[in-house]
Parts: C-alpha cells; structure tokens; sequence
C-alpha cells in the first residue's frame, strides 16, 4: 500500500512536467514560426533616420550688423512671414537719408534749370520776334525814304530843266520875273526835302545795327539754353544713378530684418542676440515637419519585395513606447556607399565582400511630427510585397 502510494505522485510529476513541456515545445515552435514568417515577410533595418528635404539655413544675403532682435530659440514654432533675426539698421538707414537728401537736391536743381530754360526760350522767342519785326520795319522805312528820294531827284531834274527854260524866257523878257523866282523857291524845296530824306536814310543805320546786335544776342540766349540742356542730359544721368543707388539701399535696409520663408520649426541658431553676423552667414536652419521623412539603409540582400507603397512599422530609438506608420516612396537606385567621401576601390580585386545597404526613403502617414527631430535614428520594418 505504501509503495503504490508513493508512486502515484511521482507518476503526476512526470506527467504534468511531459505536459509542461509539451506546452513549452508548442509554444517555442509556434514563436518560431512567427518569427520566421515575420522575417519571410518583413525587411527589418535598423539603420534608419528621421530626415528632411526642407532643411534650410537663412541668413542676410546683402548686409551684416550686430544682431539686435532674435526672439526665437531652438525648437520654436514659427510661421512663414514671422520676424526671426533683426540686426542694427542705423548704418543703413543713414545711407538711404543721405542718398534721398542727394536725389532730392539734384531734382531740385534739375527743376530750377528747367524753368531757367523755359524762361530764357521764351525771351529768345520773343527778342527775336521783335528783332525781325524791327528789322523789317526799318528795312520798310529805308525802302520808302529810297523811293521818295528817287521821286524828288526826278522832281528837281524836272525843276531844274524848266528852270533853265524860263531863266532864258525871262532874259528875253518873254515872262515875269516872278514866275521864275516861284520854279526857284520850289526847286531849293524839294532840294532841301531831298536833303533832309538823305540823312533820315543814314539815321536808319545805327538803328539797323542795333537791331542786328540783338539778333547775335539772341544767339547768345541760345547758346546759354544748349548749355542747360547738357546741364539737364547730366542731371538725368545723375539722378538716375542716385536713384539706383537709392533703390539699392533701400533694399539693404529691408533686408535687415528676416523673416520666416515656410511653416516650421528652428532647428539651429548658429548664433545669438548681440552677436556680429556677415553677409552670407548663416544665422538659424529652418525645418518644416511635414516635410520630414525617413531614410532607412537596407541590406541588399533584403531587398525583395520591397517596393514604392510598402507598409512599414517605425519604431524610435528616443520613444521606445510609440509607433509610426508609413509607406515606402522610393527605393533610390544607387547604394549608400557609392556617394561615400572615400570609396572603396576594387579595382586590384582584393576586397572583403560586405552586404551594401541600398537607401529607401519612407513617407510618414500616421505619428506625431512634433516629437520626431532631423538626425534620430530607429528602426524599420517593411512590408514585402508579394506577386
């Protein structure tokens, strides 16, 4: 009796350890199988990282200062056209005074030429106008006092001949004397007229002379409008040098300040208030978030199936407890080493064969962007693709 007693308990033992172990078995092979399957089925890397096409570093192209303003810190949500970076605008500010007070001098001065042209054209206009019309007038009065004097000269030949002929009727006594003394006063008449037109005529001159000396000065008039014309022709050339100039730095005082050009994140600042920035250097890079992708360096000999539109499982290294989802855009075609700063040569043919990683860039389509950063790296599992 205590024989079979004491063997059926150990009899239990064994079994439920044969079950256990059955169990264990099952179970092993089950995982196993699951693992197996998940390998046929999933390409696993962990070479992946969180990257960004969109990564952008701004700075000031025209200009350079001490950098008064920069309310942002790295990590900062900005939105496109948000004030970033202001650097002293009081050197460029004086320039833009200065060469507005110029522009505006030169103007003015261009002004005060015109009307000086304007007024000296309409003097020439008018001087000349009254020139010729004196000149004219004179010409007239020298041709009518020529005429007259033809017309007494003829009168007193006239005079003269019956002067002669009743001089020799009144010797013969044939006519009065009186007759003859009135052809006489008459004849000293119109000598004294003829005379006295004679010097009119050379009083025309002095005044025709005068009348010509106005005409060269209103040549003179114009020369003096030819010489403000170039005087304009290089006012023109001045004010539209000063207004580029002008144009050039008001530009640069816009351009003191600097604004947002996307949506995003401030991933750096390479420098901070206070600081003295050059033209050309960079001051933040810029990041937007819905750009970021992921970039995942597979093995070559995981490739298969792996294709545009593949699912994939994204775990990161800095979240352990969160999941992102996505699909594969492109599998790019040329391995990671083949752009390498020093790659490696097989011309000799001695190498050691090492399994390249082809990179594969991966869109994000479910996940938080807020906790992903430029540079974190994880791990990736692909879906393959069956025909």
């Amino acid at each position: 009796m205590s024989n079979a007693s004491t063997k059926q308990p150990a009899l239990k033992k064994r079994q439920v350890a044969i079950i256990i172990l059955v169990l264990l078995t099952v179970i092993l092979l089950i995982g196993l199988f699951r693992f197996i399957n998940h390998r046929l089925n999933y390409a696993i890397t962990n070479a992946v990282f969180v990257a960004s096409d969109s990564l952008t570093e701004i700075g000031f192209d025209r200009v350079g200062g001490v950098i008064i303003d920069l309310p942002v810190n790295e990590g900062d949500r900005i939105e496109k056209g948000q004030l970033l970076v202001r650097i002293d605008p009081g050197y460029y500010q004086l320039r833009v005074e200065n060469l507005a007070a110029k522009t505006h001098a030169v103007i003015e001065k261009q002004a005060a030429l015109k009307l000086k042209r304007q007024r000296l054209q309409y003097e020439l206009k008018l001087q000349t106008k009254l020139t010729r019309e004196e000149i004219s007038r004179i010409n007239k009065q020298q041709q009518a006092a020529t005429a007259k004097v033809s017309g007494l000269k003829a009168q007193i030949d006239q005079l003269q001949r019956d002067q002669q002929r009743l001089s020799n009727l009144f010797a013969q006594q044939a006519i009065p004397r009186q007759k003859l003394e009135q052809i006489e006063a008459q004849l000293k008449s119109l000598q004294a007229e003829k005379l006295a037109l004679t010097r009119n005529q050379q009083s025309f001159d002095p005044v025709k002379k005068s009348a010509q000396l106005k005409q060269q000065l209103s040549l003179s008039h114009q020369q003096q409008i030819f010489e403000i014309d170039r005087e304009l022709a290089s006012a023109d050339a001045t004010i539209e040098q000063l207004q580029a100039a002008l144009n050039n730095a008001r530009r640069d005082l816009d351009n003191t300040t600097l604004k947002s050009p996307i949506n995003g994140r401030v991933a750096k600042k390479f420098i901070n208030q206070g600081g003295n920035i050059a033209a050309g250097r960079p001051v933040l890079a810029l990041v937007n978030p819905e750009d970021i992708y992921l970039l995942a360096l597979l093995e070559e000999n995981k490739l298969s199936g792996v294709e545009p539109g593949s699912k994939t499982i994204i775990h990161i290294d800095a979240y352990p407890d969160r999941e992102w989802l996505g699909e594969v855009e492109q599998v790019l075609p040329a391995s990671a080493a083949t752009f390498a700063l020093a790659p490696r040569d097989i011309s000799a043919g001695e190498f050691t064969k090492v399994a390249q990683r082809i990179p594969v860039r991966i869109r994000i389509t479910k996940g938080s962007f807020d906790k992903l950063r430029i540079g974190l790296g994880g791990e990736a599992e692909i879906r393959r693709q069956r025909d």
